[in-house]
């Protein structure tokens, strides 16, 4: 699959997105608790894939681990969300078949969420009041990742689309990047885009390449996304 049938596809997916119109919430109008889950989402998908991401996320949610006012003591709530993510769970294949899965660098990931809540609700503050006090979007994305331990920019961005915050920041993951590479013969390390700076370098390219589309950052990032992730899946690229 060349650039041409990608970006074809890709301004498709843009006028389907638009179409179906927006998914995602207020910000303004989720709990804190909702927002929390968010951001253990974003924290999770930083080392594995989105739905493996998602349903640990639920899970902890289930077991009543993702309540801002009610998480006790952080070390027995950290020992609890290790303990949880030990577990494996069920993710249904695109065939249907259902396959247990462990989640990867559990210490790690249990140690982020609950250094995040102590960070957070252990001085009295919240993910609302922080996103309430930004001066808009790119300072939201940098006082989450002060905040939020595991979030660099990526991270921060997806946490900001996903809870309806704004539709003009990038989530450059490697789906993004190699569409880059693709058509533009951008190649960029994703190590290099934990600094912010030259996160901010490569978002403003892809944001020139998204005029063209005629659509907002947001859904051409969400399309390039969701177009890349099929091609590579498919083995078309």
């Amino acid at each position: 699959m060349n650039a041409d049938i990608i970006n074809r596809t890709i301004d498709a997916m843009c006028s389907e997105i638009n179409a179906q119109g927006s998914s995602a919430p207020d910000w303004r109008l989720l709990t804190e608790d909702e927002l929390l889950y968010e951001a253990s989402i974003c924290i999770f998908c930083s080392q594995m894939q989105f739905e493996l991401a998602v349903a640990t996320a639920d899970r902890l949610r289930n077991q009543g681990m993702l309540l801002s006012t009610k998480l006790g003591d952080i070390a027995d709530y950290e020992a609890r969300i290790l303990d949880a993510l030990s577990q494996p769970l069920s993710l249904a294949g695109k065939d249907g078949a259902v396959r247990r899965v462990h989640a990867r660098f559990r210490n790690r990931l249990a140690s982020l969420l609950a250094t995040t809540v102590a960070e957070i609700y252990g001085k009295g503050d919240s993910l609302r009041r922080l996103l309430f006090a930004a001066e808009g979007a790119k300072d939201a994305r940098k006082a989450l990742m002060l905040s939020v331990w595991g979030f660099g920019p990526k991270q921060a961005s997806l946490f900001l689309r996903r809870v309806g915050y704004c539709a003009d920041l990038a989530v450059l993951d490697v789906h993004v990047l190699d569409y880059l590479h693709l058509t533009s013969g951008l190649r960029v390390a994703p190590n290099r885009l934990g600094r912010l700076s030259c996160y901010e370098e490569i978002e403003d390219t892809f944001r020139e390449i998204a005029s063209r589309f005629g659509h907002s950052l947001g859904c051409v990032d969400l399309a390039t996304w969701l177009t890349m992730r099929v091609a590579k899946r498919e083995a078309y690229l």
